[in-house]
């Protein structure tokens, strides 16, 4: 082996828990799940438990889960994947752990409010800020996953759009405005044949749709242990057609879950468990992930803080527990904070969440979020892509000591006192560094300059003109159906 070209990437460790912690974590959680239980409201699910032998309170719809039932349960996912079926976790507000290990940013989050730059004040999502921040997505490198930053109250023409509609009318402009198409919410079972009529359509076929499924997105249980019956009913309806299921618990340290890290560890991991072990007590074959976005209650305003430095740690241990016992990866909440405005402490919130998962492997990172993902901003977005370079820029830079040689050459052509500003190897290194694309000013100031300059001065990508007349078509249909 030639070691004068070598290249190292520098190594670096961090955990959560150590391995015997994350057994630990998984005992407790089937002792949750075995002397509490959980509450469904869905009958369906109910009934599927009974015959699975779970011992069930009908007159309260309490599940009481034996271990050996919840076992089985991951065995056959561990089967269902060693199978070559792929476990697709769909949400834009969390990160996953990425394939490249480069920067796989997300803009989604189904936003009800969007931020005003110039006014500096947040207003009801509109379809012209949604097609802002798809042709932003569209065009920025470091995004690969486009969903619905924002879920439009207002139509192009500035007409009001009827709640009914809002899913399926965001959903088409995504997949008319950008390729990266991610995330769509889904609020009524009624709703999933359409947004998958219109991710075949901007796909271009059933099998790349299912290879790459979109406009799908999570439910979330209810902490502590309740799952409704709308989530119930979406996640079975999803599974029943071989769709993405993704639940997704948000337990509160202190309130929701015990005050302590681990905690929300148990409380959130026995909730993914016993919704896994559901849905497959009535369709064994479907593969069933799991994520977290928890939180710290504030005993000083009783107010949920997603921005407590032990949040982005309680997402990762039960990463750490998924990664490690069952062989599947976890949605951690990166994308929160509890900043209703752009400020001094945002990217320092948003910065540990980004190092601490780079440092996971999670390198899905969800862009532009305020306000506990209610607020969407564009220039939010290009600040905590600036963030995400940051990190990437001094954690994932490569030694390469073949060059070694050449620098001895350059500090002797420079000698004592001497400088190496002119030679030739500056030339050619200088932006192996880290080079800040918002300046060193004031970085919002920047970031909303920079937005206007890249959607003032392009052409937008549009998808085929057959294509958007196909998802119009679907558009109109859904109208009649919802």
């Amino acid at each position: 082996m030639d070691n004068s070209c070598y290249k190292s990437a520098m190594k670096l460790s961090f955990e959560v828990l150590a391995p015997d912690d994350a057994r630990k974590v998984h005992e407790a959680s089937l002792q949750v799940l075995s002397r509490t239980g959980m509450s469904f409201e869905s009958e369906a699910l109910v009934s599927g438990l009974t015959g699975a032998g779970a011992a069930v309170d009908s007159r309260r719809r309490v599940v009481r889960f034996p271990p050996a039932l919840v076992e089985k349960t991951i065995e056959n996912t561990r089967v269902l994947l060693a199978s070559g079926k792929k476990l697709h976790l769909l949400n834009g507000v969390t990160s996953q752990r990425g394939a490249s290990g480069g920067i796989e940013a997300k803009m989604g989050g189904g936003c009800e409010l969007s931020l005003d730059w110039e006014s500096q004040s947040v207003k009801p999502a509109t379809a012209r800020e949604l097609l802002r921040c798809l042709r932003l997505g569209e065009l920025l490198p470091e995004v690969c996953f486009v969903g619905n930053p924002i879920v439009m109250k207002e139509d192009l023409d500035g007409s009001v759009v009827e709640e009914r509609m809002r899913r399926v009318r965001t959903a088409a402009l995504v997949a008319k405005n950008t390729r990266k198409i991610g995330s769509m919410e889904v609020w009524s079972e009624r709703e999933i044949d359409l947004l998958v009529e219109i991710g075949i359509v901007a796909r271009g076929s059933r099998e790349a749709f299912d290879e790459h499924p979109c406009l799908l997105t999570a439910k979330e249980t209810i902490s502590p242990l309740f799952l409704d019956r709308n989530a119930g009913d979406i996640l079975l309806s999803l599974a029943r057609r071989g769709l993405p299921c993704t639940i997704i618990p948000m337990p509160i340290a202190g309130m929701s879950a015990p005050a302590s890290l681990l905690g929300c560890v148990a409380v959130a991991n026995a909730e993914i468990l016993g919704v896994m072990t559901a849905i497959q007590s009535v369709y064994p074959e479907a593969l069933v992930g799991g994520g977290i976005i928890s939180g710290v209650m504030d005993m000083r305003s009783g107010t949920a803080s997603f921005s407590a430095p032990e949040a982005i740690l309680q997402d990762i241990a039960l990463a750490e527990t998924h990664r490690g016992l069952y062989g599947m990866d976890c949605l951690i909440g990166t994308g929160y904070t509890d900043a209703k405005y752009p400020g001094s402490r945002v990217p320092s919130e948003k910065l540990l969440k980004f190092l601490l998962s780079f440092l996971a492997g999670h390198t899905t990172y969800p862009v532009g979020l305020l306000h506990a993902g209610s607020v969407f901003s564009v220039e939010q977005a290009l600040v905590d892509l600036e963030l995400c370079r940051l990190v990437h820029g001094q954690l994932a830079c490569r030694v390469d000591t073949g060059l070694l040689g050449e620098i001895v050459s350059v500090v002797h052509e420079a000698g004592i006192r001497g400088d190496s500003l002119g030679s030739e190897f500056t030339l050619r290194h200088f932006r192996d560094s880290w080079q800040p694309e918002l300046g060193t000013g004031d970085i919002y100031a920047a970031a909303h300059e920079r937005c206007r300059s890249i959607l003032g001065a392009r052409s937008f990508w549009e998808i085929e003109v057959e294509k958007a007349r196909e998802i119009d078509r679907i558009v109109r249909k859904a109208e009649s159906i919802l």
